[in-house]
């Protein structure tokens, strides 16, 4: 199937102290034991989702990985109950491992060991398993091609080499996979080593016309072999791959095709892994609708892949656009997944940007409906996450010196067409220096078109909430030949810079990111929400951005003030009448309107303009019985006022 894009963060709080400590390596063998497999001693049914990348192709590589948006992740899992996430390490070889023109492999990323560590410590901490899928099929997918982010760069011709010419991947074995075991291969939190995802999109027989050059399934074997006789001579965990449809298992990926293929008496796979999709997979092939003994295979079978939410034959194919070819509830299928004797369920995906075969949320319920019914077979060991509260914020950490411009980017899909402006509430905590700019970038189509608005902002003075806002109008390509597409935004980000020849260094608060057609604003992000999809990028291999979700600083809940009604000083008065609020302006201003509960969230934000006089009518209707404020703003006075509905 064809995936793509990227990431998020969240805090670690009770474990914050075990992912400091050093996790010793696990000193027993890994294996299957009946249809289940055994992981650092306990024996259990792999129940999770595929990650599958915070960066694609960039969590491994030369520049630090976002840790926090990897552990958000881990958190998200363990909390509904899973144990385990399918993660793209290699991917396409756009960062590592390095491929010369060759096609011989040279070396890791600077930070791969270091990346790699830390997420698997994360994951331990939690108690949940990792399983390290190396290479994909994007290998031969030029960057180019729409499928592909504007990031992944390339040598396609290098890829193939590597792929084709039976000596290099000796030079990845001890240049690459090596280095990597030595470190981690016996890491307790490796659910095992997967050496390909969907290697049968390279065959020409497979016909993916994104896949711009082909391999043969000789090639894919030899590989295969090779690094799974690897894993098993230089560590205690198991070696698998992940096909695109139960047709390919034991009938291509036998021990002896393997072991011919590549001469590795030791590279055999300990269990196989196939992925389902009922937009193309008939319910004759389907894992949700026949048992594991169906297929009468000779080891265990993991469904690695299939849609992260139910679906039915009455829904037409994205893709396709013919009718889905079977039905299931999510819950359903990882309850018959556990029942008919396979190995494991993972979903797909939580960072995918095409959320039409569903997201976290939507399987999160399958998660913790299987841990209620089989704890004892699911959980690896028992943690207690400590959630955070209120009115949350995105904190960013910043360390910037002069011509560094790193980002935090929002990964969804947008129709600004009709919109007026983007906003969003900064806040520079104390100590900060005071040359931080902040600018609004979109990126556009399937080419992910680069087009910053022309009004950047830099904020005067710390300890204060401020709102920056653009017109949507001022956003432009910067791509000579090339133009925005406000009907197709992929991508919202903030870009970071120092305003001066001086570095930056300081915190930022960000919230309530949010876009407004005339006087209503819709909410992007407020933060408040936990897997909330931003992103850092950076390039190279700096460190400069750092992002976490963290109480809102100043004023972040109103438990407990005095609430008043007020006036500003005659420029603006509001009266209630049931559940409607009426704003009547003293002065020819614009006028900022803003309802928060009780935690401080902004539950309704509008603008208001008028002559002296101008009375504008509020209708709180659709929100909830209780206590609320309001806060009525006008340039950079403001007055809270404190509300009932009844």
């Amino acid at each position: 199937m064809t995936k793509m894009l990227r990431k998020l963060c969240m805090l670690v709080t009770c474990m914050s102290l075990s992912l400091m400590a050093a996790v010793p390596m696990q000193t027993v063998q890994d294996s299957m034991s009946g249809n289940w497999p055994v992981i650092n001693g306990k024996k259990l049914f792999v129940s999770g989702m595929n990650l599958a990348w915070i960066g694609f192709g960039s969590d491994v590589g030369d520049k630090a990985m976002d840790i926090n948006a990897f552990t958000g992740k881990i958190k998200q899992i363990r909390k509904a109950g899973g144990n385990s996430v399918r993660w793209w390490l290699h991917t396409d070889a756009q960062n590592c491992p390095k491929i010369d023109t060759s096609g011989a492999v040279t070396g890791l990323g600077a930070n791969t060991i270091k990346n790699l560590r830390a997420a698997l410590d994360t994951a331990y901490a939690y108690g949940v398993v990792v399983d390290m899928c190396l290479f994909s099929f994007d290998m031969l997918v030029p960057g180019s091609s729409p499928l592909k982010s504007t990031y992944s760069s390339f040598n396609l011709e290098s890829n193939y080499k590597f792929l084709t010419d039976t000596a290099k991947i000796t030079t990845y074995l001890e240049k690459g996979l090596k280095p990597i075991l030595d470190s981690v291969g016996n890491h307790p939190a490796v659910m095992c080593w997967e050496v390909f995802n969907e290697p049968e999109g390279m065959l020409a027989s497979a016909n993916w016309s994104h896949v711009t050059k082909k391999i043969t399934q000789n090639d894919i074997l030899r590989i295969t072999n090779r690094i799974a006789g690897f894993v098993h001579r230089n560590s205690k965990k198991m070696a698998s791959t992940g096909v695109t449809t139960f047709g390919y298992l034991s009938s291509e990926y036998s021990d002896a095709k393997l072991k011919a293929a590549g001469g590795d008496a030791d590279g055999y796979l300990d269990f196989y892994m196939a992925h389902y999709y009922p937009e193309w997979q008939e319910q004759s092939i389907s894992p949700f609708h026949n048992p594991a003994s169906k297929w009468a295979m000779d080891r265990p079978i993991i469904i690695g892949e299939f849609p992260a939410k139910g679906w039915s034959t009455s829904t037409i194919g994205k893709s396709s656009g013919t009718n889905l070819k079977t039905s299931m509830t999510i819950i359903g299928a990882y309850e018959y997944a556990y029942a008919q004797g396979y190995a494991g369920a993972m979903s797909w995906a939580m960072t995918e940007s095409d959320t039409s075969l569903g997201t976290y949320e939507t399987t999160a319920p399958a998660l913790t409906a299987l841990y209620s019914a089989h704890q004892n077979d699911v959980m690896i060991k028992d943690v207690t996450i400590t959630e955070l509260s209120g009115d949350l914020a995105m904190q960013v950490a910043l360390d910037l010196p002069a011509e560094v411009y790193p980002e935090a980017e929002y990964n969804s899909t947008f129709d600004f067409s009709s919109v007026d402006s983007v906003l969003v509430d900064l806040y520079l905590a104390a100590g900060s220096a005071t040359n931080l700019t902040v600018g609004f970038v979109f990126k556009s189509t399937s080419s992910w078109l680069w087009c910053p608005s022309s009004i950047t902002y830099t904020l005067p003075s710390t300890g204060t909430w401020v709102t920056y806002s653009v017109p949507v109008s001022s956003f432009a390509s910067s791509v000579a030949g090339s133009s925005m597409n406000l009907a197709e935004i992929k991508q919202v980000l903030l870009q970071f810079s120092s305003s001066t020849a001086d570095a930056f260094k300081g915190t930022l608060y960000v919230d309530n990111v949010r876009y407004k057609k005339g006087t209503t604003e819709t909410v992007i992000s407020d933060f408040n929400k936990e897997g909330s999809a931003w992103s850092e990028y950076e390039s190279g291999t700096n460190d400069n951005v750092s992002l976490s979700i963290v109480a809102r600083p100043a004023n972040t809940s109103v438990k407990g003030s005095r609430l008043t009604r007020t006036t500003m000083a005659g420029q603006v008065s509001l009266s209630q009448t049931g559940r409607k609020l009426v704003i009547t302006q003293g002065a020819a201003a614009n006028t900022q309107i803003r309802l928060l509960d009780v935690m401080g969230k902004t539950v309704l934000s509008t603008d208001m303009f008028g002559t002296s006089g101008t009375a504008h009518t509020i209708d709180c209707s659709a929100l909830a019985s209780g206590r609320y404020l309001v806060e009525i703003r006008q340039g950079v006075s403001s007055a809270i006022s404190g509300i009932i509905l009844q």
